[in-house]
């Protein structure tokens, strides 16, 4: 293959081999995407779900780390007036959470908070079901490692005169509220020009937990590592104007969570999905062929929520 002379066809270096070899032995495993829990809401009660004004009552909350990540936690009670509850502490630590241990046949671990509330004082007669909400916010990290195939001209030339097949694994990732999915083509060839060999990599967000990226635009913390022999072409992801004031978490993140630090933030702008694409080059051929290992690493505060209801009836004689 003549060898390549602009970036547009640097950037063909994998798909055109790729289509030739599709009707020999390559494989399935440019893609993978593992989707997961973090910290899951258990049980969130009262321990009467009715009640006369003025009496206490207890609402309790369980969680379990159901990712694969260590999880610091804190609860926040949300939706009732705090003041009419006689409530004033509605932020409660939880504290860290270890995840399974697949080893060892163990699983996540469970943590609990509980509130202690005085129902609203209502008049003889009233009767009003309120709806209480836990809030629960915790610091997280998934984690993903794809290995690419790198080839050599003569390589190439080999395995497609064997009808071998040359194919990147599917990359490895970490259970989590966020699922990574990873797309590189089947293999890159790395050319003896080393300033023509360019390869894309494209890494998709998606948000699959249940909940949502605390603060605003929903910012997560990511370092990308390059696989060795390689160098981004451009800073990967690009960094944006938001990211320098770093003012996006503001008030809305329970004491004892701190920011996550990363050396780059990107937004998940809808709160769904985002995706980011970078642009490689190889600086060291392989001799031959060989696997190396690109590396993702997320970092973001994550809540989920549940609701649970009181019913109150009043019991303040009317006129007193």
């Amino acid at each position: 293959m003549a060898s390549l002379k602009t970036n547009k066809m640097g950037w063909l270096l994998i798909l055109p081999v790729a289509i030739l070899l599709v009707s020999g032995c390559v494989g399935g495993g440019g893609t993978s995407t593992v989707t997961g829990n973090g910290v899951t809401i258990t049980k969130f009660e009262p321990s009467l779900a009715n009640i006369n004004s003025g009496n206490r009552v207890n609402l309790h909350l369980e969680v379990q780390n159901r990712g694969e990540a260590i999880a610091k936690s804190a609860a926040k009670l949300i939706g009732i007036y705090s003041q009419d509850w006689s409530v004033f502490q509605t932020d409660q630590p939880i504290g860290e959470l270890l995840p399974s241990d697949k080893d060892a046949g163990t699983e996540g671990q469970i943590g609990s908070v509980d509130w202690v509330l005085t129902a609203p004082d209502l008049h003889r007669g009233e009767k009003r079901t309120y709806d209480a909400i836990a809030r629960v916010f915790y610091s997280y990290e998934t984690r993903a490692m794809k290995p690419i195939m790198f080839v050599t001209s003569d390589e190439l030339r080999r395995a497609i005169q064997n009808g071998e097949s040359l194919q990147s694994d599917l990359a490895v990732v970490s259970s989590g509220p966020i699922s990574v999915n990873v797309k590189t083509g089947q293999f890159v060839r790395a050319t003896d020009d080393w300033q023509q060999s360019y390869f894309p990599v494209q890494i998709d967000l998606t948000n699959t937990g249940g909940g949502l990226i605390a603060g605003e635009n929903y910012p997560i913390g990511v370092e990308i590592e390059a696989p060795p022999g390689t160098m981004f072409r451009s800073e990967c992801p690009g960094r944006s104007q938001t990211e320098w004031t770093g003012g996006y978490y503001g008030a809305v993140i329970p004491s004892g969570l701190m920011r996550p630090v990363s050396p780059k933030t990107i937004f998940m702008w809808n709160g769904k999905d985002t995706k980011i694409i970078c642009e490689l080059k190889v600086i060291t051929p392989p001799e031959f062929k060989q696997k190396r290992d690109l590396k993702v690493t997320l970092s973001y505060i994550y809540y989920t929520d549940k609701s649970t209801q009181i019913t109150v009836t009043g019991t303040r004689e009317w006129g007193s």
